[in-house]
């Protein structure tokens, strides 16, 4: 079984004082002890020793988390507990229960190589990329970017431009794999990591940049992970835009008056620890007032569109990035920036005409000379 790893977490979480439960995205929405971390392990562990067999009622409360890690910042011990629950979604799929949304989605990414179902023929038509050659920098899209965000892809594309960046997409590029890992469909996962491991490997570039955060932490942790090493430096594209600043090859000069508030992607914040980058780009656009919400960094709120739970309980993502929105609002802020085609699309979904949802990349390309 695949939760075997995480016996110790299991057996230590689940006789804890489980304060867990008071931030968890799920369980604080649907109030069941059941979709709390705490919930969640000790249904791991009568499972691990044979005292509970999985049933659809245990996959419900399995697919009803975001895995976005809050519990993991607010536990003494730091367990891992989304790892367990992605594994325990692994065993699930392994005896043949299923959740059929996840289904549907690791059955879109096996057939058209990405979970929207949307023909693979197609990912880059509403892009212009380059393609080929000898590139120093690859440009990652991901399938959110390339199917449902464009202007995310068309954005960073033009800062690149901008700093006369030698890059290139890649040729046959597939989803990076992080939705169908996380919904417990390794098999399928695996084989979208080999191939662009490959891929990479073909145009031999140095650096890997990806403006999702989604795609940076998998490429970054769980390729090597799952044994799919890359043999470039990954980089999400606010490190990247830093180091262009850095580097004088880009300048900020029009003025974007916004009054501006930042969404730490889970991906990117608490998975990835990545929280200053973003946050000194906006501070470098001209005219960018930032004002931080009362939960932020390791603390911030999910969208709720994390974990495959945008397909499978839909419901509670909405309920989670409606309570983001609100405090988003009360801020003041009109505007909120981030770092996740997810997140964009989530909280622009929820947050009506009075806020704005914008990626970082899209004012960095506003603000260029």
């Amino acid at each position: 079984m695949a939760v075997e790893k995480f016996a110790d977490e299991i057996r230590f979480c689940a006789s804890c004082a489980k304060m867990c439960r008071h931030v968890c995205t799920s369980g604080t929405i649907t109030k069941s002890e059941s979709a709390t971390p705490y919930g969640r392990c000790l249904l791991a562990y009568y499972i691990q020793h044979g005292q509970l067999e999985p049933t659809e009622e245990i996959l419900d409360v399995m697919y009803q988390c975001t895995t976005c890690g809050l519990c993991q910042a607010n536990c003494l011990l730091e367990y891992d507990i989304p790892k367990v629950v992605e594994s325990l979604r692994a065993d699930m799929v392994e005896r043949g229960l299923v959740n059929e949304d996840a289904a549907r989605l690791a059955e879109s990414a096996e057939k058209e190589h990405n979970p929207y179902g949307e023909p693979h023929s197609e990912r880059f038509s509403k892009i212009k990329a380059k393609r080929g050659g000898s590139p120093e920098v690859v440009y990652f899209v991901g399938c959110t970017s390339a199917y449902r965000c464009p202007e995310i892809a068309e954005a960073f594309l033009r800062i690149l431009e901008e700093a006369g960046v030698n890059y290139a997409v890649l040729d046959d590029e597939w989803c990076c794999g992080s939705p169908i890992l996380r919904i417990g469909y390794r098999k399928q996962a695996r084989e979208l990591m080999k191939h662009n491991q490959e891929a990479f490997r073909n145009l031999k570039a140095e650096t890997i940049v990806t403006s999702c955060a989604g795609c940076y932490r998998t490429l970054k942790q769980d390729y090597p992970e799952q044994g799919f090493p890359i043999d470039a430096e990954v980089l999400h594209a606010s490190e990247y835009v830093q180091k262009l600043l850095d580097e004088k090859k880009i300048t900020l000069s029009k003025e974007v008056k916004k009054l501006v508030t930042y969404h730490d992607p889970c991906h990117l914040g608490r998975h990835s620890e990545l929280y200053d980058p973003p946050r000194k780009v906006l501070e470098q656009i001209p005219g960018v007032e930032l004002v931080e919400m009362e939960f932020n960094r390791e603390n911030a709120r999910c969208c709720g569109s994390g974990g495959g739970m945008e397909a499978t309980y839909p419901d509670i993502a909405d309920a989670a990035g409606r309570r983001r929105v609100e405090e988003a609002r009360e801020t003041g802020a009109k505007v909120i920036a981030t770092t996740c085609p997810f997140c964009k699309r989530q909280l622009a979904k929820l947050c009506g005409d009075d806020m704005e949802v914008y990626d970082l990349t899209e004012m960095v390309a506003e603000s260029l000379k």
